[in-house]
């Protein structure tokens, strides 16, 4: 499922986590992580010099936006983040959702947020079951009770 990730997310993309408790939980994000100079310097140089960077430059004809409000790239910088291999995205590379203490990379309007939601509800990837959106994520959990 090609997309980019820094589109807008689809309407409605996160009802149905609205009530979920393990979403709650996580501190809200701010985006973006404020650097000082040296430290905006170092990042600006680290993540043009990594792969993913030049990934997405080839792949979309332009730079990234890093400063986006649906991803906080320098708190992912800060942790020791770097982004990995997606076997189910054609290999490219993607950041993770969360930092290590649960805290969301993503905002609620990534449009891939609700997959960190549906992982951390189920312990499944919603990419290795076939879930491809929000709306098969809760039709799938509509269905858990039936098939239990």
């Amino acid at each position: 499922m090609p997309y980019n990730a820094l589109a807008p997310a689809p309407v409605n993309a996160l009802n149905m986590f609205a009530s979920d408790p393990i979403a709650k939980q996580a501190p809200a994000p701010t985006f973006s992580s404020k650097l000082n100079p040296d430290e905006e310097s170092a990042f600006q140089k680290w993540i043009k010099s990594t792969d993913w960077y030049k990934e997405f430059r080839k792949e979309y004809n332009e730079e990234p936006n890093l400063n986006a409000s649906e991803y906080d790239y320098r708190a992912a910088w800060k942790a020791g983040i770097q982004p990995e291999r997606d076997p189910y995205d054609k290999n490219r590379y993607h950041w993770p959702s969360s930092l290590p203490g649960g805290e969301m990379l993503k905002s609620p309007t990534h449009p891939t947020a609700w997959k960190e939601q549906f992982m951390r509800q189920t312990g499944q990837n919603p990419d290795a079951i076939g879930l491809q959106s929000p709306q098969d994520a809760d039709v799938y959990l509509k269905a858990i009770p039936r098939l239990r």
